[in-house]
């Protein structure tokens, strides 16, 4: 009888034991297939990112910290920029903090179609090609828009990329003007890293696109660019 509940114990332990090295592996497989990577520019025969993709030269922009960043309302910050389980502090309208850093989180890219190519463009991108957009990148002057088509990342000054036909400032399409349209917004999320007075540090979210659907947090206004 000992023999036998020897026996069931120990097969117990190793169906135990197999079950739980499954799921270490699951969790682990689900964590490695998802695409953390910031968009290399000029780097060509890439092929089309997995999602979400994670672009971390955000506003501010890669290495700068921008100093006595005035809340205007009340905000919560999460120890992960993935906003997962409870806040681990509360922004207060008035205060301010430092924001240590931002990155854009993709989960559907702008859809857009090329109207221009210009000198300077990749050479195997043509008018009338699909490019998909990966958010802002700031710069001394501005901020450009990351786009990748047929293998290739590409960057657009912003001045030069109409929403929906809508050129802004430019005069049209052609040289001089608007070079790519975005016809479709997709879905993306802005976070900023932060460092509270008391010592607290974090991320909060700053900014969301669904389509059509646009939400402003508290730092909007932190790069003196912005998507309409």
């Amino acid at each position: 009888m000992r023999n036998v509940l020897s026996a069931l114990s120990s097969t117990y332990t190793q169906v135990v034991t197999v079950i739980r090295l499954t799921a270490i592996l699951l969790v682990t497989s689900l964590v490695g297939g998802q695409e953390f990577s910031s968009p290399k520019i000029g780097q060509s025969n890439t092929p089309l990112p997995k999602l979400p993709v994670i672009n971390y030269e955000a506003c501010p922009g890669k290495g700068k910290t921008v100093l006595n960043v005035k809340i205007s309302q009340d905000d919560q910050i999460h120890r992960l920029w993935q906003g997962n389980g409870k806040s681990i502090g509360k922004l207060k309208a008035g205060e301010e903090v430092t924001v240590l850093g931002g990155l854009n989180v993709i989960l559907e890219p702008d859809r857009a179609v090329i109207k221009y190519v210009g000198p300077g463009a990749p050479s195997a991108l043509k008018v009338g090609d699909v490019a998909l957009g990966y958010g802002i990148e700031p710069d001394d002057t501005g901020g450009d828009i990351v786009f990748w088509s047929k293998g290739t990342w590409f960057a657009e000054w912003e001045e030069a990329v109409a929403e929906k036909s809508h050129c802004g400032f430019t005069s049209g399409f052609g040289q001089g003007g608007c070079e790519i349209d975005i016809i479709k917004d997709g879905v993306t999320e802005w976070w900023v890293q932060v460092k509270t007075s008391s010592g607290v540090t974090g991320w909060v979210l700053a900014e969301k696109f669904n389509g059509d659907k646009h939400w402003y947090g508290n730092f909007s206004d932190l790069c003196h660019y912005g998507e309409d």
